[in-house]
């Protein structure tokens, strides 16, 4: 086989090749899905550590408590001193409130009845995934280099309306599997969660 020929063989092989990887769809980062795989399962936790609200005309720094139990959750925001300011139980039928004068509030949507009794958003409906740094199915989201939930915006189709999300530091005691600090904000609110202790089921 003359050379020429030879060389044009392989120079033909090899574009041919790197055609077929340019126009091959990108595969998903492995990682990324087992890491997702494996806070799936993390069905039972909770979460301790501080919170900071923050409007324009007002700024409510707390203690908070999160736990998932399924698909039952159980918010809870207190005082430093340890006076409850209000308790938010959700499970898929009712959600309820109970404020610091003991006094309960039903509803259906946990969110809603939050911002009614309180005057605060929190975006409660999403908070049993995006705490543990999951997007939901219809979230647009970035990871980093670590192939963890680096941002996320809640509506894919509308990045820049609803709830924008920002995922700051993994939690070095749980093996950087969930967030320490997250930073949230809704138009012109701001909120800031800094997660110290995690206790889960794996």
């Amino acid at each position: 086989m003359p050379q020429q020929f030879k060389t044009f063989c392989i120079l033909f092989i090899t574009l041919a090749t790197l055609a077929a990887c340019a126009t091959r769809a990108p595969l998903p980062p492995t990682e990324w899905q087992a890491h997702q795989d494996t806070i799936s399962n993390i069905t039972h936790f909770t979460a301790k550590g501080k919170v900071a609200l923050i409007t324009p005309n007002e700024r409510l720094s707390a203690q908070f408590f999160w736990e998932q139990k399924e698909d039952v959750s159980t918010l809870r925001l207190t005082h430093f001193l340890g006076q409850t300011l209000f308790k938010l139980e959700i499970n898929p039928n009712m959600a309820v409130l109970t404020d610091n004068n003991g006094q309960r509030h039903y509803a259906k949507d946990p969110k809603n009845l939050l911002f009614r009794i309180t005057g605060f958003s929190l975006p409660v409906n999403e908070m049993s995934l995006w705490i543990k740094g999951l997007p939901a199915s219809n979230n647009a989201y970035n990871l980093g280099e670590d192939n963890r939930l680096a941002s996320l915006s809640q509506y894919e189709k509308n990045p820049l309306l609803g709830w924008q999300i920002q995922y700051n530091a993994y939690d070095e005691n749980t093996n950087n599997l969930l967030p320490s600090k997250i930073q949230m904000h809704l138009d012109t609110q701001k909120v800031n969660l800094l997660i110290s202790e995690w206790t889960y089921t794996p």
